[in-house]
C-alpha cells in the first residue's frame, strides 16, 4: 500500500478540471491502486459526507478516508506522481492495509457502476445526471477507461 502526492504537473496537465481536487498549501495524499491495468490515485480527505468512499477514521465529527469519488487515472507514473515519501496517520495505515483487500472490492465497483451510469446516460441522454457522475473526477478521463 503506497500513499503519494501528486505532481506539479500533474495539476498543471488538468488545472481546467474543477472536480480534480487541488490545495496549493498542502497537497493531498493519494492511495495509488492498479486496476485493469490502469493505475488510480484515489485521495485521502476528510470531511466526507457522501458515499462513494472507504472511511478510515470516524473517532470525531470528521470522516476521514479514501474518496473514491475524486479518484484520478495516473496516466505517466514518472511524470505526475511526486516521488517524495508521505506519511499518514499510523491508525489510519494500519486500518487501511488492514483492509486493503475490501479497499480494491469496492473501488472496482465503484468504477463498474460509473462506466455502467456513463454508458446507460448516453443511450439516453434526457436521464438526469446522478450523484455518482455529477462530481466524480472520472469524468476526464473516459478515453483511458474506454468509455
Amino acid at each position: 500500500m503506497e500513499f503519494h502526492r501528486l505532481s506539479a504537473a500533474f495539476y498543471a496537465q488538468f488545472n481546467h478540471c474543477e472536480e480534480i481536487l487541488t490545495k496549493e498549501e498542502r497537497p493531498y495524499y493519494v492511495l495509488l491502486l492498479e486496476l485493469d491495468s490502469l493505475t488510480y490515485a484515489i485521495p485521502l480527505r476528510s470531511h466526507i459526507t457522501h458515499p462513494y468512499c472507504f472511511i478510515a477514521d470516524s473517532s470525531t465529527d470528521q470522516k476521514s478516508g479514501l474518496d473514491y469519488s475524486k479518484a484520478v487515472v495516473i496516466t505517466d507514473s514518472a511524470q505526475y506522481i511526486d516521488p517524495a515519501p508521505v506519511t499518514i496517520r499510523q491508525h489510519e495505515y494500519n486500518f487501511l492495509k488492514q483492509r486493503e483487500y475490501l479497499i480494491k472490492k469496492q473501488f472496482s465497483s465503484y468504477v463498474a457502476s460509473y462506466k455502467k451510469e456513463i454508458r446507460r446516460r448516453r443511450k439516453n441522454p434526457a436521464l438526469p445526471v446522478s450523484a455518482l457522475c455529477r462530481y466524480a473526477s472520472l469524468k476526464y478521463f473516459h478515453r483511458e477507461l474506454g468509455l
